[in-house]
């Protein structure tokens, strides 16, 4: 029977990781360097495994893809040919899920781990790559949550709070705070340092040893075979410092000439490496505080503190971290291994995760019943309308509205209004009605001397003496109401002009357009000529092109004349 397995990745600068969660075993556990072989015929491989055929002669080598991810520029490989940086991560990853499983064993769920300090869009950048890869089913998840994930597998559930993952890398150190809890998750932006790196160690472990074997000795560095040899003599300080986090002493094959058999070594114990590693690594304690900070934590707040990569395991980083904060520090035995292992466990959650299947949709047409609505008959015997006035009303309406609007358009009575705001007694007594009358009983005839001069009303009740002198315009001055009378006579030209005072010419009547007769509704009264106030003053119109005219005005002000 298959086994399926939760296989957790971490594809690292240095190397690279895969553990295999079995249900029956603990899972294996592969590890390679993080190079990628390509060649024409064959899919990539990851490491460097020795070129023995001439087949493997032209096989290009690529590394230091990891850092490179989410650069807009290609990676040259030494045949000219450019690839980018997120395909080979993906094909690393792929080298490994194939690598660790077999007919028997086969990969289930995949958690595959990203730096922290990688931001959205190189993740986002590294997602597409994994799906051009045909690799899909892969979770992608950031190194200290899967790290914290491992510290809780390894130590038990932990509580709510926060942990410190220290990760120092071969390519730098990376300080991140993670909340534990139900709401674990990442607290601020995690801190990053290429200053303090595995590989700058290596640098000054090689320095040390080649400042005690050379002596006085000179080479030169720029010589291939003393090339290779300075190559090879870094790695085997890489491993002369791994050995030292385990024992106090070990020796270095320091030989720069390979036809050199003479070459001495060179003795390195823990206590000289950690004099060479202290100051570097005190600044990363200014590093830590910082992120805790960044984070809106004080170190009081941090429950432990993770270490995690190669340089994890090194005594001194736990000495310094808890003397400096007095917090516990827990390492994994392998600290490169962390991240990689707390992705297998993740990858074991997922796969054991129940996952509701929804019920299956049919694809049969279905129709859907309207509901009926219930519409009231209209009642048979509803009476009609009446309309509020007959054909003949309507007609004769129409005609009295027309012989109104032709008086009107002839110029012949122009009628208008002005008020004043402002309560006054003498004008609401000069508008009532019974007022209006007795002013009509005592109109005065027209000047003998004048046969064209207006129609004076005179109140009897105000005279000139006692009559307030009342300015048209003013506030306070009564209502106005004047009615003009426009003779559209054209005038003689051949005549002089009318002195002041002389007598002028009476208008023509305008005759009256009459209904035919019928049994028709009497028309609406015509509207009443509005009474005249006292001080109504005569004077003389203008000669405007052919029509003469004359104005009766009331205190306020003209509102008509010459024909309008």
């Amino acid at each position: 029977m298959t086994q399926r397995l939760a296989l957790g990745i971490t594809v690292g600068s240095s190397n690279s990781v895969a553990v295999a969660a079995a249900q029956d075993d603990g899972g294996d556990v592969v590890s390679h360097p993080s190079v990628l072989r390509l060649a024409a015929d064959t899919p990539p491989a990851l490491g460097t495994a020795p070129r023995t055929t001439a087949r493997h002669a032209d096989d290009v080598l690529l590394e230091g893809f990891l850092a490179r991810v989410g650069d807009p520029v290609d990676m040259l490989a030494e045949d000219g040919t450019a690839h980018s940086a997120a395909d080979l991560v993906a094909a690393a990853v792929a080298c490994l899920m194939d690598e660790i499983s077999t007919d028997a064993r086969e990969y289930g769920t995949t958690v595959a781990c990203h730096p922290a300090w990688w931001s959205r869009h190189t993740v986002e950048i590294q997602r597409a790559a994994l799906d051009r890869e045909g690799l899909r089913e892969v979770t992608l998840v950031p190194e200290p949550a899967a790290a914290v994930r491992w510290l809780e597998s390894a130590h038990g559930q932990l509580g709510d709070g926060a942990v410190i993952v220290y990760d120092l890398g071969a390519s730098g150190l990376t300080v991140s705070v993670v909340r534990t809890g139900d709401h674990a998750s990442l607290l601020g932006t995690p801190l990053r340092t290429t200053d303090i790196a595995g590989a700058e160690f290596d640098l000054l472990t090689m320095r040390y040893v080649l400042a005690n074997a050379v002596l006085a000795n000179d080479f030169d560095p720029f010589d291939p075979a003393v090339e290779r040899e300075l190559s090879a003599l870094r790695e085997r300080c890489r491993t002369a410092k791994e050995e030292l986090s385990i024992n106090t002493a070990t020796v270095v094959l320091a030989r720069l000439n390979p036809a050199d058999t003479h070459s001495g070594n060179v003795r390195l114990v823990r206590g000289e490496l950690e004099d060479l590693l202290r100051g570097p690594l005190q600044t990363s304690i200014d590093l830590v505080r910082d992120a805790v900070h960044r984070a809106g934590l004080d170190i009081g707040d941090i429950s432990q503190v993770l270490l995690t990569g190669g340089g994890g395991a090194i005594p001194l980083v736990a000495e310094l971290i808890s003397t400096e904060f007095g917090l516990p520090v827990v390492a994994a035995p392998e600290p490169a291994h962390t991240s990689a292992l707390g992705a297998a466990a993740l990858a074991a959650d997922l796969a054991t995760a129940s996952v509701p299947v929804a019920p299956p949709v049919s694809t049969a047409p279905t129709t859907k019943e309207l509901p009926s609505v219930a519409i009231s008959a209209l009642p048979k015997d509803a009476a009609p309308r009446k309309p509020r006035f007959s054909g003949r009303q309507r007609a004769a309406i129409v005609g009295a509205a027309a012989v109104l609007i032709g008086l009107l358009a002839t110029g012949t009575v122009a009628i208008g209004t002005g008020a004043q705001p402002g309560p006054n007694p003498a004008s609401t007594e000069l508008s009532s009605p019974a007022h209006a009358a007795e002013i009509a009983a005592t109109t005065g005839p027209r000047d003998p001397a004048d046969p064209n001069s207006p129609v004076v009303a005179t109140d009897p009740t105000t005279s000139a003496a006692n009559r307030p002198k009342a300015d048209a315009g003013q506030p306070g001055s009564p209502a106005a109401t004047t009615v003009t009378v426009v003779n559209s006579q054209p005038a003689d030209p051949a005549a002089p002009p009318a002195a002041p005072g002389a007598p002028q010419p009476q208008p023509a009547p305008v005759p009256v357009p009459v209904p035919a007769p019928g049994n028709y509704p009497a028309p609406p009264s015509p509207p009443q000529a509005p009474t005249l106030p006292t001080g109504v003053l005569k004077d003389p119109i203008d000669t405007v092109g052919s029509t003469v005219g004359t104005v009766l005005r009331a205190p306020g002000q003209i509102l008509g004349a010459n024909g309008g």
